[in-house]
Order: C-alpha cells, then structure tokens, then sequence
C-alpha cells in the first residue's frame, strides 16, 4: 500500500508492466490497428488488468474511452463492457473495433465496393461548398475524389458493415490531406505528395479485413453468450450510470497540456459533419485550453501548488490545469458513486514539465482519489517503451525532437493507480 504520496519519487519501475518485448503488430493484434490514435494504451496492459481484478462476465467500465481498446479487450476476455467518450471520431473507431465481422460476408461486400471505387467518377466540383477548415486541409482534386467515395461508402446498407467502411476512410484522411505525415499535431506540409485516395482506402480496407479475421477468431473460441459491449456519448463526470453497477474501472485521462484531441481529429469531425463549429465542440473535452469555467470542487494542496508555479510562467496555463485537476476531481467522485463497493478503479495517466515546472498529475490524482473516499492500494510505475507523441520539449515548453540542442525529455513513465472502493 503506498503510504505516502512522497513515496513516489522512489518508486521502482515494474518491468512485468512494460511490455517491451512486444513488436507494434502483437500491441495492433485483431482490430486494435484499424485507426491511428494518439497516446493509446496498448491491449496487453489492459487485459492484464482485466485479469487481475475482475472475473468473467462483470461489468467493466473505461469513462474515457477513446479508440475501445477496454471494449475490445473485454469482449476477448469475456466481459461486459461499457465506454464512454465526448469525441464522436473516438465513438466511430470504437463502434467499428469492437464489432467482429463473418470473414465471408466482409470479402463479399469488399468486393462490391472496390468494384464500386474502380469506375468512380468526379460528377461534380464538391470542393466549392466545402467547409473553409477543410479547404485548408485538403486540395481540391483530393476532396473531390475522397467525396465521391465518401457517398459512395455511405450507401451501404447494412450498418456494421458501413462503420467499418466508414473507419477506414477516417483513417485515409490524413494521409490524403495536406497534414505533414510525420507530426501528430497539426501542421500543413505543401509539399506533401497528393497521395491516390482509392489505393490508400483499398490498402488499409485489405489490412483491416485480415485483422478483421483474426479478431473473429478469436471471439469464436470465447463464451460471450449474454456479454454486451457498448460505446455511447458521455461525459465522465457526470456519466448518467446506476450507483454500484460497475465491476471494474479501466481508463486513461486526457493528459494536461499534450493533446487537444478535437484538434487532432479535426478532419475526421469535420468531414463527418460530427461538428460545424470546432471551438464549441473543444470546449467538451476535459483537459483542453478552450473548456467552459465552471463550479467544482476545491482542487488538492498540491495542485494548488503546481498551479501557483505555473501561473507565474503562464496565466492562461495555470487556469487550464486548475481547470483540469478540478473536473479529474469530479470524475473520481463519479467513479466512486457508480463502482460497487470493494472494486477498484484502475486509472492509467503519466507526469509531464512545462518551463521547469513539474506537473505531476499522479500525485495530484492520488489526493484527489483519496478526498473522494478511494483508498490507494497500489501505485505502478511503467517504462514506456514507445509514445506516439514527442517526448521531448524545449526551453519555452513546446514539443520539439530528440536533434533539438535543449531539449528534455518528458513521457518516461506511465503510471498505473489501484484504487479500491471502501
């Protein structure tokens, strides 16, 4: 049991918890490589914590759902699942990964389609009403084929079949827009070659039916009589779930300051028409620049602390972080509400430093867990092996590469919280 929060300066790596031995196709096995998404959680963290605090068919619960790896893993491990997301990009890939398709009948329909996309023709200028952010990111000719196959995916009549089709054009987009191909974050790249939409869909579509393939090997050989999978929109402070209704709480939060995912999955909210307005939708996301000023709790004396330092780098910074340790206090008084008592809640988040100033959201979620009536069992410190994003950041704080002459590296650990519910 960790006594003090102090005690974690000196915690010792878990090397069973890094899983460094494993290539990206084992951590991308059955469907958990058919969309890119940043910072993911890789599938054998999950199921190892499936494994040891829950048992078949309970109820497991991810708040933060982001691309269903907890839905996907669950369902392998013959549980039932529930997720939750406010990104409707995030809620798309999930309903996509989760579903396992007869190999047969996703061959027949492939072929339809290909032969569909083989004889496509451009029967108007769509790029004209185009809304302008799109415009910005894609060129004309590119728009105007990707909208052509976009309409013609969005006729397929069976609706498992349609989200996976649907899935893998979301995954294209990137690639066929002017997005620079080797940075996460948004960034335009003129240059960039004006990749063929057609071979790109095709490709991906080839991958995502033979890890189709496998997945559905997989939950053949499963129990999954009576188990349920489900993915919906929602908020995880206010999740709208039965008090003492969850078995088990398996989630990662947004980390402060490294993403805005609604940016980062702009084209794919765009494009679907998920949103016109993309400031209103960022101010949806927990740990975002843009989100709403609201009433909450009161934050920890750490946090305090950690918002005193920042503000005296950065107003505007120190607001969003106090913003964001107060909703992370509402989620884990909402956690607590909806897990039965004597379950736990597994909570996957790392630290990070902006201008020398450590912001060590672990330690702040260890007291704000505390303050909402979970008692910490078990902290786990994890190397991570591999990060989608850059680790690094210069003097001013912004993300830079390993070749930066004043870089520091940040993103080394991962922590993993064992909280249990008195």
């Amino acid at each position: 049991m960790i006594e003090g929060i102090q005690s974690l300066r000196h915690l010792k790596q878990d090397s069973s918890w890094s899983f460094s031995n494993l290539s990206k196709k084992e951590t991308n096995y059955a469907s958990h490589g058919y969309h890119k998404y940043p910072a993911k959680f890789i599938p054998q963290l999950v199921s190892k914590l499936l494994l040891e605090y829950s048992k078949k068919n309970d109820t497991v619960l991810d708040c933060f759902g982001g691309c269903g790896t907890t839905l996907v893993e669950s369902k392998i491990n013959e549980r039932n699942s529930i997720a939750l997301d406010v990104n409707h990009a995030a809620l798309l890939i999930t309903k996509a990964k989760k579903t396992a398709i007869n190999p047969n009948t996703l061959l027949n329909q492939n072929n339809l389609l290909i032969n569909q996309l083989s004889k496509l023709k451009i029967k108007k200028n769509h790029y004209l009403k185009a809304h302008p952010r799109l415009k910005y990111w894609f060129k004309e000719k590119q728009y105007n084929v990707l909208m052509e196959m976009f309409l013609i995916v969005k006729k397929v009549k069976e609706k498992r079949l349609r989200i996976f089709y649907e899935c893998c054009f979301s995954d294209i987009l990137k690639n066929c827009s002017i997005w620079y191909s080797k940075s996460i974050k948004p960034m335009r790249d003129i240059s960039k070659p004006d990749y063929n939409p057609i071979e790109m869909f095709t490709q991906h579509l080839n991958f995502m039916t033979s890890q189709n393939k496998e997945y559905y090997r997989i939950l053949k050989d499963k129990n999954l009589k009576g188990i349920t999978s489900s993915i919906r929109e929602g908020d995880a402070r206010k999740t709208g779930l039965h008090s003492d209704s969850i078995d088990l709480i398996i989630t990662s939060p947004p980390y402060a300051i490294s993403y805005e995912y609604a940016d980062l999955h702009q084209l794919t909210l765009l494009w679907f028409k998920f949103t016109e307005n993309m400031n209103s939708t960022k101010q949806k996301f927990i740990g975002t620049a843009s989100g709403q000023e609201h009433f909450s709790e009161e934050i920890t004396f750490l946090a305090k602390k950690i918002v005193s330092k920042l503000s005296k780098k950065d107003k505007s910074l120190a607001k969003q972080i106090s913003r964001y340790y107060s909703d992370l206090g509402l989620v884990y008084q909402e956690m607590r509400r909806i897990l039965k008592k004597g379950k736990r809640a597994c909570i996957i988040l790392g630290d990070t430093e902006y201008k020398k100033v450590k912001i060590k959201n672990t330690e702040v979620s260890i007291e704000l867990l505390r303050n909402s009536g979970f008692e910490v069992e078990q902290v786990i410190k994890r190397k991570l092996s591999s990060k989608t994003f850059t680790p690094y950041r210069d003097q001013e704080g912004k993300f830079t590469n390993s070749s930066h002459g004043q870089k520091k590296k940040i993103y080394q650990w991962e922590y993993i919280i064992i909280a249990k519910k008195q």
